[in-house]
C-alpha cells in the first residue's frame, strides 16, 4: 500500500553570536509531509525556518497515511506535521 505522505528530516547547525560567545544552535526536526516543498513552507509557517526544501532528507520507507483533525473525519488542509522537533546549544 502506498501512502501518500513522508518522511523528512532537517539537521542544520546556525552560528549565533550572543555578547563575545559564538554559539552553535543544532536543529534537528521531523515532519512528515506530502513532498518537499509543504515540509519546507510548514516548518516556515510554525519554526520560521529560513532554508531551502534541498535541506530536508527524504527518510524513505516511513512514510505516513492521510492527516485527520482531531475528531478523524476531515482531512487536514495542510498534509503536514511535525513528529520531533530539538534543538541543542554548542559552545565553541
Amino acid at each position: 500500500m502506498e501512502y501518500p505522505n513522508k518522511t523528512y528530516v532537517l539537521d542544520k547547525i546556525v552560528e549565533m553570536i550572543i555578547g563575545n560567545v559564538v554559539m552553535k544552535r543544532k536543529h534537528i526536526v521531523m515532519v512528515a509531509a506530502k513532498n518537499e516543498e509543504i515540509a519546507a513552507q510548514y516548518l516556515r509557517d510554525k519554526l520560521g525556518f529560513e532554508g531551502h526544501e534541498n535541506e530536508l532528507t527524504w527518510l524513505m520507507n516511513t512514510n505516513h497515511t492521510t492527516m485527520y483533525d482531531q475528531t478523524g473525519t476531515k482531512e487536514l488542509n495542510v498534509q503536514a506535521n511535525i513528529l520531533y522537533n530539538s534543538v541543542t546549544m554548542i559552545e565553541n
